[in-house]
């Protein structure tokens, strides 16, 4: 297949409403769809997230939509990322704009390694501004939050018990164990 080049927002806009599309340093990439297991603790965690945010009065909770990262001066083209899930303060118009990023992004793991999760999605993340990450991960059964500093994020704090507690929302608290479906 060959590479469809994204330089412009209009660019992004011409992408095919089919599928789901990341853009990287330029490159339209279909991402595939996700297998079950992913998509029922995806559904399981918008859910909860949903009803807590509802019940607290504050936030919103979406599944994938594109969240644009700022692009250095020089840099080719355009850069997107899709987070599985995206919890936010004040709703975007369409998507989120660079400079104007969700609160919290949450991506579920596919396979163990993670290896784009940890690497080049959190390089973006941070380079967005997004306050919090979360990487859950199915196959330890845990939960990876990557807090923002300085324009960087630290070390995880990896949560396999106990509650998940966002820090742009106050008072919302998500047991880890709730995450997981019933075997």
């Amino acid at each position: 297949m060959q590479d469809v080049l994204v330089l412009t927002r209009a660019d992004f806009e011409s992408l095919p409403d089919e599928g789901c599309w990341e853009v990287v340093e330029g490159s339209a990439i279909l991402m595939p769809p996700p297998e079950i297991p992913h998509q029922r603790i995806s559904a399981r965690l918008n859910r909860l997230l949903d009803e807590k945010l509802a019940t607290l009065g504050c936030g919103f909770v979406v599944p994938a939509v594109s969240v644009f990262i700022p692009r250095p001066p020089g840099a080719y083209g355009i850069q997107t990322r899709t987070p599985d899930i995206i919890v936010y303060q004040h709703e975007p118009l369409r998507y989120f704009e660079a400079g104007d990023p969700p609160d919290l992004v949450i991506e579920i793991l596919s396979t163990p390694r993670g290896n784009v999760e940890r690497t080049e999605k959190i390089d973006d993340y941070a380079l967005a501004g997004i306050g919090e990450y979360w990487i859950v991960d199915p196959f330890k059964r845990a939960v990876e939050i990557y807090r923002l500093a300085e324009g960087v994020y630290g070390e995880p704090e990896i949560i396999s018990q106990g509650a998940l507690r966002p820090r742009a929302f106050p008072g919302l608290e998500v047991e880890v164990l709730e995450i997981w479906p019933a075997k």
